[in-house]
């Protein structure tokens, strides 16, 4: 592995072979692109690239419990994922892999 490829792996958190991008791309299309703009740049809902950077468990408390990285309830429209589940997931809260890879696919958008 490459001192940057290292690097890059410590900085995220993350193993990049845990992190499917194409399955993150697809969720954030499909999910949060409408509100967020097709590069998290924010238009109805706020720019994501600083969420980009939160803690895992932060995203995910974001993603589950609609509290930001304050511990702030976010605002409506933002729909609670932990209830309504990602667009085809049937209802069922997102999994910790959909919600890694959304970050994931975020951090690339930076």
């Amino acid at each position: 592995m490459s001192r940057t490829l290292a690097l890059l792996v410590l900085l995220t958190g993350t193993s990049l072979a845990a992190v499917n991008l194409k399955g993150g791309a697809a969720t954030y299309t499909a999910n949060c692109a409408g509100c967020h703009g097709a590069k998290g740049q924010g238009n109805v809902g706020p720019n994501l690239h600083e969420a980009a950077g939160w803690s895992s468990a932060l995203f995910a408390r974001a993603m589950l419990k609609d509290v930001d990285d304050k511990g702030v309830a976010l605002k409506p429209p933002m729909p609670n994922w932990g209830k309504i589940g990602f667009q085809g997931d049937k209802g069922k809260a997102p999994t910790t892999a959909e919600i890694a890879n959304l970050q994931g696919y975020l951090k690339t958008l930076k």
